[in-house]
C-alpha cells in the first residue's frame, strides 16, 4: 500500500532481507532524497514502515521501490 496518491517510487533501490531496520531507512532516506523527495514524504513513509514488525518494514519499503 503506497502512502501517496498517485503512488510515488524510488528507483533502482535494493533491500537486503535480514540487514538492520536503520540501515534499510538510511539506504531508503538516501535514495529518496537523491530522487528529489521532500523530507515530509521520507518521514511519512518511514513513520508507516516503524509501525509494525520487520515484515511489515518491508512490505512498506518494497511498496515505495521499483526496480
Amino acid at each position: 500500500m503506497n502512502q501517496f496518491n498517485p503512488p510515488k517510487y524510488v528507483k533502482g533501490l535494493n533491500l537486503k532481507f535480514g540487514e538492520n531496520p536503520f540501515v534499510l531507512f538510511a539506504q531508503f532516506a538516501f535514495s529518496a532524497t537523491r530522487q528529489m523527495w521532500t523530507k515530509e514524504e521520507i518521514e511519512q513513509v518511514i513513520r508507516a514502515a516503524k509501525k509494525g514488525n520487520y515484515m511489515n518494514l518491508m512490505k512498506i519499503l518494497q511498496f515505495h521501490i521499483k526496480k
